[in-house]
């Protein structure tokens, strides 16, 4: 496939439902993202998990500032 075929594709979602996403599914995801290449090998990723009834807006636990 095409990157431009994978452009024309992509969706970004706008809405998203009040429901638990498996673990195993989250553990995919990071796992994922774990060995994703980085710019020039950078490496300045940081993922963050939040679930629960204690989910809070991600601006509550990070500083974008000192990233």
């Amino acid at each position: 496939m095409e990157f431009i075929d994978l452009a024309r594709r992509r969706c970004s979602a706008r809405a998203y439902r009040d429901e638990k996403v498996e673990e195993e599914k989250i553990e995919a995801i990071l796992q994922a993202a774990r060995i994703a290449p980085s710019a020039c090998n950078r490496q300045p990723v940081y993922l963050i998990v939040a679930e629960g009834e204690e989910r809070r807006p991600l601006s509550d636990f990070v500083s974008f500032e000192s990233l």
